[in-house]
């Protein structure tokens, strides 16, 4: 039997990216990697080769294209890892190898649907999908306007933004004073509610395996989940296939929502079109991701007629290694940091089968909790 070849392509040193080459071993994919020097799914045990760029973002794309074009043998699948690959890409959307290889099927509208949260949530809404209410705005006169009509507190978005890093939560007009409005922001509506996730992969642009859950835990506001309680949402399968129309991506992907403390509603925030690091929990909701990726590949004939949809699961928190702990050791909950240490069955949660990831997180973990290293959380998501 042939190996299926795929190529994961990393620059933001994200540590939930080095879940999927176990999935794709699994799958009985052969694994390369191409990115920059240290990223994290280059230390999966599973990868067989590895291709260093420069600690550029642009010098990665560049790489990425002159790789793609010395490959005597093409690659089954081609994974774009993080969104500062997807936005370098987009700059490129004129080039034929970047329409071949960027993860929709759905030309120009599907790459600005995935790379600007203002097209986005624009087009969510003409779809009728309950989304907050929201301005978009290009001054301050109009942001001053926005917190008039949508009142305090008001999160600001930027339109390309990843891990938190463009978002944030004011509470007063002399608050959105601050802000430099250099570009079109989204200044949306703040809903009281609770997070909720869900982890998905699209097929050319049509769900065939997810899951979702509440975020129980999280590290920091907007920072990565650190702890999850799965939860079954009948109404996500439609919201996932309008999606897929929209964007006709293709790949794994996640999408983040909350839910309306008053009336349970389910509000779309936004969709992260890149593996996210909950893509190793489907056999926990009982989803087969490794199942459903063999179809995304076309090793088994697709039946979109059977979709590979959560079970019912006993209502249980399962922790985030190492999120959780790092979440733990910055709110000084020193309970959970305990179970931790002596609690065996949340060791069961560590990743024992990816030796050379488990001790680098190790080691983050000790210096961080001697003081010595400031982690960043965004490198976690």
């Amino acid at each position: 039997m042939r190996h299926f070849r795929v190529l994961i392509v990393s620059f933001a040193h994200w540590e939930g990216l080095s879940r999927l080459p176990a999935l794709l071993h699994e799958v009985g994919c052969e694994i390369s990697v191409l990115g920059v020097q240290g990223n994290f799914p280059a230390s999966s045990r599973y990868v067989k080769q590895l291709y260093i760029s420069p600690n550029d973002v642009d010098a990665v794309v560049a790489d990425l294209n002159v790789h793609l074009q010395n490959q005597a043998e093409k690659y089954d699948w081609i994974v774009i890892g993080d969104d500062p690959l997807l936005y370098a890409l987009e700059k490129r959307r004129k080039e034929p190898w970047v329409q071949q290889h960027f993860p929709t099927v759905g030309g120009d509208a599907g790459i600005d649907f995935i790379t600007s949260k203002a097209v986005f949530i624009e087009a969510c809404r003409a779809k009728n999908m309950s989304v907050p209410d929201y301005d978009l705005c290009e001054d301050q006169p109009q942001l001053q306007a926005a917190g008039r009509r949508l009142g305090f507190p008001l999160v600001i978005k930027e339109a390309q933004g990843f891990a938190g890093l463009a978002v944030r939560v004011v509470d007063s007009h002399d608050a959105l004073k601050t802000i430099q409005v250099n570009q079109q922001v989204i200044a949306q509506k703040f809903i009281d509610g609770r997070l909720v996730s869900a982890a998905a992969i699209y097929q050319a642009g049509k769900p065939i395996a997810w899951f979702s859950y509440y975020r129980s835990r999280t590290w920091g506001s907007f920072g990565p989940s650190a702890a999850i309680e799965l939860k079954i949402f009948p109404e996500l399968q439609g919201v996932l296939q309008q999606l897929g129309e929209l964007s006709g991506f293709h790949g794994l992907c996640g999408i983040d929502f909350i839910e309306k403390h008053d009336t349970g509603e389910l509000v779309l925030l936004e969709q992260n079109f890149r593996p996210t690091l909950t893509m190793n929990l489907g056999k926990r909701a009982g989803v087969d991701f490794v199942a459903a990726v063999r179809n995304l590949l076309n090793i088994e004939p697709i039946n979109y007629n059977i979709a590979f949809k959560q079970k019912n699961r006993p209502k249980k928190i399962i922790p985030l290694f190492p999120q959780d702990v790092f979440r733990a050791i910055d709110a000084h909950d020193f309970g959970n940091l305990l179970k931790w240490l002596f609690y065996p069955v949340w060791w069961l949660e560590m990743r024992w089968q990816e030796p050379v990831i488990l001790l680098m997180n190790l080691r983050h973990i000790l210096q961080k909790l001697r003081g010595r290293k400031k982690v960043n959380q965004r490198k976690y998501v």
